[in-house]
């Protein structure tokens, strides 16, 4: 038997192999190259980093971009995630907080402004998060679509203190129904796990309000 033959065979079986796993390892990029990724983009100021250290515990590390272009740490803290950790498939429901590099849509809370640098709405009895195929994953005002909601609507006025301030993040952007919807950066709540968002204490939420911009990043990946 040509065991050159053979060789080759193995090697080829073994590439093919390599080829079908999952490339999902292969798709984190290190905190490294998000800062320099990010400190070449004139627009970006501030990134979060949500480094998830296992089961629903995370660091929060906030960077700010001087003058000259150089990164520094204005702010580090614990944080949670979703009761079942992170996924790069996230589903509705699963408790789960999606992995990736997401941008911000906007600030909104029950308390008054805390003088955020984001556009800021003051949560009323009005604003729910839509569940429904119209309003996925997007903010609603039911004065200003005069939806009637349901048992399905998630209203940000009744979860306090989780909503006392917040980021809605731009995770699901195509409003995929079924994918995930009201992703947050939220200050954390009695439980030291979320449903899916990201939540830090309120003290520190204020102060992030107060430091980042609408162009910052909020990157999600394992330590």
């Amino acid at each position: 038997m040509n065991f050159k033959f053979l060789q080759k065979v193995f090697l080829s079986t073994l590439l093919l192999v390599f080829l079908a796993l999952p490339s999902t390892a292969s798709e984190i990029p290190s905190w490294n190259s998000l800062l320099r990724k990010y400190g070449r983009d004139k627009n970006v100021r501030t990134v979060i980093f949500v480094q998830h250290t296992g089961g629903s515990n995370a660091q929060v590390l906030l960077y700010g971009k001087s003058e000259e272009d150089a990164w520094t740490l204005l702010l580090q803290c614990e944080g949670f995630v979703g009761k079942n950790g992170l996924s790069s498939d996230r589903h509705e429901g699963d408790g789960t907080t999606p992995m990736g590099d997401f941008g911000v849509i906007e600030a909104i809370g029950i308390k008054k402004n805390p003088a955020s640098k984001i556009p800021y709405r003051t949560a009323d009895k009005d604003l729910f998060c839509g569940s429904d195929e119209k309003n996925y994953n997007t903010i609603v005002s039911k004065r200003q679509t005069g939806h009637v909601c349901d048992e399905t609507c998630a209203h940000i006025y009744d979860t306090s203190p989780q909503f006392n301030y917040a980021i809605f993040l731009d995770f699901n952007k195509e409003r995929i129904m079924g994918k995930g919807s009201g992703i947050f950066l939220h200050c954390a709540g009695p439980n030291s796990y979320t449903a899916g968002c990201v939540a830090v204490s309120e003290e520190n939420m204020k102060r992030i309000l107060q430091l980042v911009d609408k162009n910052v990043r909020i990157c999600i990946f394992p330590k």
